[in-house]
């Protein structure tokens, strides 16, 4: 069985619309969870259990829990409001994710190793960014024609495969650069 990704959606225009409004506000809910988020870990005393789903230093590997966690947050708000009347929610939101992840590693590798340094201005820019263009892409999935049901199960699957490598790594990192906190100089929990 092959899956055709050709956009022809009988989906109309206002639907269309008002995901990607929800699409819009999703950037600014996910920008506002993650920026607490980013904090978390320190505000309640390094509690390490909290650790599991919150960055403990800053490796990149860490920051992807930014977009995971908030994402799924702001994701099961949404869902109320237009999870029903959409193609392919759960298979959107985890598209979205992993186009984020991908960029973020991408870009901060890129210019990491062209400049030498880290530039927190350059990371948070990144990250805008990132969500920008996931949430569309994730709004852009929602509005294709159904894809196959067992693709939901897939897509729940890879979540939580990444939900476990994050709690995993966290608490037992790779000593390899995506773990890596170049301004703490450590590895996983401080």
């Amino acid at each position: 069985m092959s899956i055709s990704f050709d956009y022809h959606c009988v989906m109309d225009t206002r639907v269309r619309g008002y995901i990607f409004q929800w699409a819009l506000l999703g950037i600014l809910g996910v920008a506002v969870i993650a920026t607490l988020w980013h904090f978390l870990f320190f505000l309640t005393g390094e509690f390490a259990v909290i650790g599991a789903i919150v960055p403990v230093n800053n490796s990149v590997w860490e920051h992807f829990k930014v977009i995971l966690y908030p994402m799924l947050l702001f994701s099961i708000i949404e869902y109320r409001y237009i999870g029903y009347h959409t193609n392919n929610y759960i298979i959107a939101k985890t598209v979205a994710i992993f186009v984020m992840l991908l960029l973020i590693g991408a870009v901060f590798y890129t210019y990491f190793y062209a400049t030498g340094t880290q530039i927190a201005a350059a990371d948070i820019s990144i990250f805008v960014g990132a969500l920008v263009i996931g949430q569309l892409v994730g709004a852009w999935v929602m509005t294709f024609d159904p894809l196959p049901k067992y693709l939901n199960f897939i897509a729940i699957g890879i979540l939580v495969a990444l939900a476990i490598l994050l709690i995993v790594f966290t608490y037992n990192p790779l000593h390899v650069r995506i773990f890596f906190d170049t301004a703490a100089g450590l590895y996983g929990l401080p």
